[in-house]
């Protein structure tokens, strides 16, 4: 390859509220990394930035650009510069991958906590590989310890443990806290669907038309399906009921009057 003449950087923090907790927040690694290409006495055109995104993820919004940007302007003669492996990538094979790209696309790759470790020499080779598995296991222990605290939660009586909120509901903290004129939407819907076990039909796409014909928008802020009154009408999240994994326990904070 020829002599780099410009850099271009990559940071990345992920979405395991380990912004800052281990020194690796996005200032420091976009400062470090214009600290290294003062030191080369190069020039810096861009940072590339991927927040809140997993290192297990192969596609991320500011790699597909950076590779994008490599590609078309390989006249530059571009060297990519991050603060250590780890903010590539937490996964063995992803880092693997994003490596043999960058060197499709021309770029040579530094890292600035890990010196010629994507060199070329067999050895530096095995090292970097060894420390790609390390982050792949270290991911997959965070992964576990989180998992083990969510269910632990849940188990001692429930409250929010991360992910998407049911319709009716948004996230305060670590609990779950009723939006009031979604919740009258719910409690309409099975009140409706509670007419079918007395004998008069109201069927999943006339209670659809209904709430269409009253200009209530749906969970998705469009139209709604069928699909999407059955999903609430059948959710036992609205009779009090939690979650996680093949946990089930009951949270009377959850619990809307009058649907058990």
């Amino acid at each position: 390859m020829e002599k780099v003449q410009h850099f271009i950087g990559y940071s990345r923090v992920s979405t395991d509220g380990q912004r800052d907790g281990q020194g690796y927040g996005i200032k420091i690694q976009e400062d470090k990394i214009k600290q290294y290409s003062d030191e080369k006495d190069l020039p810096l055109v861009r940072i590339f930035r991927d927040e809140g995104v997993s290192g297990a993820l192969a596609v991320r919004p500011a790699m597909v650009e950076l590779m994008s940007y490599a590609e078309a302007n390989k006249h530059l003669n571009l060297g990519l510069v991050f603060l250590r492996l780890d903010r590539l990538a937490r996964d063995l094979l992803i880092q693997e991958g994003l490596i043999a790209d960058f060197h499709k696309h021309g770029l040579q790759v530094f890292s600035i906590e890990e010196e010629d470790l994507c060199s070329a020499d067999p050895t530096r080779k095995l090292f970097r590989q060894m420390k790609g598995m390390l982050a792949e296991y270290e991911k997959a222990m965070i992964t576990a310890r989180m998992s083990a605290g969510r269910l632990k939660k849940v188990e001692s009586g429930g409250g929010y443990v991360g992910g998407r909120v049911a319709y009716g509901f948004c996230a305060k903290g670590d609990e779950y806290v009723p939006v009031a004129d979604e919740l009258e939407v719910v409690k309409k819907i099975l009140k409706l669907r509670r007419k079918v076990k007395l004998g008069k039909r109201t069927s999943y796409d006339g209670i659809a038309k209904q709430l269409n014909a009253d200009g209530i928008p749906a969970p998705s802020g469009k139209r709604w399906h069928s699909r999407t009154v059955q999903y609430i009408a059948s959710n036992d999240f609205y009779k009090g009921f939690q979650h996680y994994g093949s946990v089930r326990v009951l949270n009377p904070a959850i619990n809307i009057h009058g649907v058990n």
